[in-house]
Formats: structure tokens, C-alpha cells, sequence
């Protein structure tokens, strides 16, 4: 009676993990943690997705995450999962955002494709491949991207910290489009965002938001930007000001 009370018991805990994969959308990576059940079951529960690997149900991107698959409407099979899915998935997994030189591209800054993938993090690992990715983590200087409405301030600033080294751009270019196509743009409480999450970024960041904001006429920000920075320090930044 005890062995069939187990294994019932199995029957129905099997039964619920596939029911919350069920309910998983199709394409999306997913772990341990987003299985809801009793911790002791970790085991039983490596067992069944790996079973469900084996099957085709679901496709197993590395150590413990998964997902499932969608089928090609051209009847071609099964589809691989997304770049964007991907990328979702390191950053959550990661604990940071996306930045470099891909970021850097899709905002207009450069015309170059990235090779790699950066992503800022608290705690930077080591450069590691992921699929067919080649993926780099860089030092995060803030840490309020949970918030994902400051994550494009923050891309805006790491463009303006890694403006020397963006590929096939000048420092110049950089700080005109930065300007025009982002500062021009934003509205005063957007620009005291900038302000705010400016101040903790290094010093050469911080004297170039500054001189934009006074550039775009912004002398009050400009002012208080400019009390982050000590008078006697000098930069090495290769740019003119231009008044607009």
C-alpha cells in the first residue's frame, strides 16, 4: 500500500511540473527557478526535464535550462530559440543589462557589427561563449537597471564612457550624436535622470554629460554636474563644444 501511495504521489507531482511547463511560452528559457516545488524534489525534478529532452519536448541549452521549442509554420521543424530570448535570458541570468558595441549600433552610434555581446554586471565574469555567442561582461556602475525604464539612460552613459573605444567613430562624432539624437531630445525630468545616475560614473563621464548640458544650453543641470567634478582635474577628450 505504501509503494502504490508513492507512487502516486510521483504520478502527481510529474503531472503538476508539466502542467507549469505547459504554461511556459514556447521559445522561452527557463530554469529550476521558475518550477515552483519542494526543494527536495530538485532531483526528481533534473530527471523529468531530461526525460523531456530526450523526448523532443523540450531542448536543453545548457545546465539546467531549457525550453520549448516552436514549429516552424513552413513545416521545417522545430525553430531554434531567438537572439533576443537568448539575450534575455544571460542578462537575467547575469544579473545585469546589455551594452558594447551591438547595444551601441542599434542606437545609431556606429555603424559596425559587434562580435561579442557585453553586458554590464555587478559582478563581472570571466569572457565565455553561449550558443553561438561570444559574450563579455564589463563593470556596472549603477545598479538601479531592475528598473528596465533606466536601462537606456545607462546605455547612453556606458556610449559616452566607451566613446573612445566605440569602432569606426571619432570621439567627436560621438559626442555630436549623443547631443542631437539623445540630450536634443529629452525632456527636462528625462535629463535629471541623466544627472542623477550620471554621478556614479567616473569622472571623464561625468565632464562630458557637462559639457553637452551646456552645450544644449542646459546651464543650471550643467552646474550641478559640474560640482561632481574637482576644478583642478584635467580630461583627455578629444571633442569641441559647439553651441545649438
Amino acid at each position: 500500500m505504501q509503494i502504490e501511495i508513492k507512487y502516486i504521489n510521483m504520478a502527481s507531482f510529474r503531472k503538476e511540473i508539466l502542467e507549469q511547463i505547459e504554461r511556459i511560452d514556447t521559445g522561452r528559457i527557463f530554469t529550476f527557478r521558475d518550477l515552483s516545488f519542494e526543494t527536495e524534489k530538485t532531483a526528481n525534478v533534473a530527471v523529468l526535464l531530461s526525460e523531456q529532452s530526450r523526448k523532443g519536448v523540450l531542448v536543453r541549452v545548457e545546465k539546467g535550462a531549457y525550453y520549448r521549442p516552436k514549429e516552424s509554420v513552413q513545416g521545417q521543424g522545430k525553430l531554434p530559440v531567438y537572439q533576443d530570448e537568448q539575450f534575455r535570458y544571460l542578462t537575467e541570468k547575469l544579473n545585469g543589462y546589455m551594452t558594447g558595441a551591438y547595444v551601441y549600433n542599434k542606437m545609431g552610434l556606429t555603424e559596425q557589427v559587434a562580435k561579442t555581446i557585453t553586458i554590464a554586471t555587478p559582478k563581472p565574469a570571466r569572457r565565455f561563449h553561449f550558443k553561438n555567442l561570444d559574450i563579455e561582461c564589463v563593470k556596472a556602475y549603477c545598479m538601479d537597471y531592475s528598473d528596465e525604464s533606466l536601462v537606456p539612460y545607462l546605455q547612453l552613459l556606458d556610449a559616452i564612457k566607451d566613446m573612445k573605444r566605440i569602432p569606426g567613430t571619432t570621439e567627436q562624432y560621438i559626442y555630436n550624436q549623443v547631443k542631437s539624437q539623445y540630450f536634443n531630445r529629452y525632456s527636462l525630468p528625462e535629463l535629471g535622470k541623466i544627472v542623477s545616475l550620471a554621478k556614479r560614473y567616473p569622472p571623464r563621464v561625468r565632464k562630458v554629460v557637462a559639457d553637452i548640458l551646456g552645450d544644449i544650453g542646459q546651464t543650471v543641470l550643467q552646474m550641478e554636474m559640474a560640482k561632481t567634478l574637482l576644478p583642478t582635474t584635467r580630461f583627455n577628450l578629444d571633442y569641441q563644444v559647439y553651441k545649438t
